[in-house]
């Protein structure tokens, strides 16, 4: 079973925001200050699509167009897939998986606040799952229930491990209880 981790907790990459008649080329600047891949169009507080260094790649630069002279909503990705913020991270991945795509766009009550990838929300589930063996780790086990012969009364039962006087010793709940241990 998966982890309950909000998508917010895993947002790594905060929204850079732009408008659909910003150029390419001043995009293309604005990704590589930021140090991301991809950002948010937002026309009158409405997200209206998401530009990447793929779209740029693949739409504008491969196909020999100036990126001075192409505006970001000619080759911007319409209507990006989005989740709340508040939502799982199991939620972020089967969206991605069914939608076969590499980022996701967070909200928060529909406005952009980052992206996660994939490797993000596998980097979650693994500290996570890191972090639960540790505790479990931590975690002492329960000793097993242990019957024999008390080593202080004779009678037979469910037996305590203690030490008294410097050594080991097996005995029953009764004497355990008259020690005051």
């Amino acid at each position: 079973m998966a982890p309950r981790i909000a998508v917010g907790q895993v947002v790594k990459r905060k929204a850079v925001i732009v408008k659909p008649d910003d150029t390419v080329h001043r995009i293309a600047r604005i990704l590589s200050r930021n140090k991301v891949g991809s950002a948010v169009v937002v026309k009158d507080d409405e997200i209206v699509g998401i530009i990447t260094d793929r779209d740029i790649l693949d739409k504008v630069v491969a196909k020999g167009r100036d990126p001075k002279d192409v505006k970001v909503e000619e080759v911007m990705t319409k209507n990006p897939v989005t989740i709340e913020d508040d939502y799982e991270v199991q939620d972020a991945i089967d969206r991605m998986m069914d939608k076969g795509i590499r980022r996701l766009l967070v909200t928060r009550l529909g406005k952009p606040i980052g992206f996660v990838t994939a490797a993000d929300l596998l980097a979650a589930l693994n500290t996570y799952a890191t972090e639960a063996d540790e505790a479990a780790e931590e975690e002492p086990e329960p000793e097993a229930d242990v019957y024999g012969i008390c080593e202080l009364c004779g009678q037979y039962g469910s037996l305590y491990k203690v030490y008294i006087e410097g050594g080991e010793k097996w005995i029953c709940e009764s004497c355990k209880d008259s020690l005051n241990l």
